[in-house]
């Protein structure tokens, strides 16, 4: 007696596998499709130097500057007790404070649409 009902479980079989790879791909395009491509960073340079006991803040611009609203500059952290200040938004702009010894200072730049970015962060 031959058997000729294998032919047709390989087909069954090779369709499930098929059909199993069709969904996944599915599944995965429409995660991939969904997902939100990552906002290109802001591009605003600042830059924090010290000469003696003074630490000069000065913005240099970039590419982002006319979308900027406000450049805080936080010495010693950025809590509630830590001195700040506004530096103007033009290219150009620079503000000095005495600050004996060294201190973390922290650049945050606020843009018009309400995100803030990091722009320096470092002991000066």
């Amino acid at each position: 007696m031959a058997d000729t009902d294998g032919g047709i479980s390989e087909v069954v079989s090779v369709l499930l596998m098929v059909a199993i790879v069709v969904a996944l791909a599915a599944i995965t395009a429409s995660t991939v499709l969904r997902a939100q491509m990552p906002e290109e960073p802001k591009r605003v340079v600042v830059t924090a130097t010290r000469s003696g006991e003074a630490i000069a803040f000065t913005n240099h611009g970039g590419m982002n500057m006319d979308r900027v609203t406000e450049i805080r500059c936080w010495i010693g952290g950025t809590g509630p007790g830590d001195e700040n200040f506004t530096l103007d938004t033009r290219a150009g702009a620079t503000g000095t404070r005495v600050v004996p010894g060294a201190a973390r200072v922290v650049v945050v730049g606020r843009f018009e649409d309400k995100e803030s970015w990091v722009l320096v962060d470092r002991v000066v």
